[in-house]
């Protein structure tokens, strides 16, 4: 074993002395340097500069702010549209009341029957009333509520099948009260 690690010491001892001989390091070292700066890629100007813009998110605190801050937009996002979804739902919910029959007159046909009325010659009795526009807008406005009201009252009953039936039942009720009169 001696002998190898004595062989081992003189090999190495041999090699660290023998070094080559240059004879001009001066011309080597010039073109070494001279080659260098003539390769100068540009990819690496590229990735310097995208290294420069974006080298903040190898940074981990700034990493893990990041990926709460989009959890917690996500969350937000996620939580608006289920508010957005539920009043959705809620005016799906709400009764819409058109009014496509003939009955409903406006206050400028109420105004035009008066005034052909009055026009034709018929004379009202000498109890005469006056009816101003103001008392024609309330009469307008509130004949509408009836209406949504009977409207929301009959979708109530109709929603409800035990109301439903002890209606008809209490009508058939008062039918033949009235017959026995």
């Amino acid at each position: 074993m001696k002998e190898e690690s004595e062989k081992y010491k003189r090999v190495v001892d041999l090699l660290r002395n023998s070094r080559p001989d240059l004879e001009s390091t001066g011309d080597i070292e010039r073109e070494v340097v001279r080659r260098i700066q003539s390769k100068k890629p540009i990819i690496s100007t590229i990735t310097d500069g995208i290294e420069f813009v974006f080298g903040w998110v190898y940074i981990g605190w700034v990493r893990r702010s990041l990926i709460a801050l989009s959890i917690t937009l996500v969350l937000i996002f996620v939580y608006q549209q289920g508010i957005i979804l539920k009043r959705i739902d809620i005016l799906s919910r709400q009764i819409i009341i058109k009014n496509t029959s003939n009955t409903a007159i406006s206050e400028e046909e109420i105004g035009k029957l008066l005034t052909i009325y009055k026009s034709t010659g018929k004379k009202f009795p000498v109890r005469s009333i006056d009816i101003s526009e103001k008392q024609v807008k309330e009469l307008v406005e509130s004949v509408d509520e009836l209406r949504v009201k009977y409207k929301d009252l009959e979708n109530l009953i109709e929603n409800n099948p035990d109301l439903k039936k002890m209606i008809e039942e209490k009508l058939k009720e008062t039918d033949r009260t009235k017959i026995n009169l």
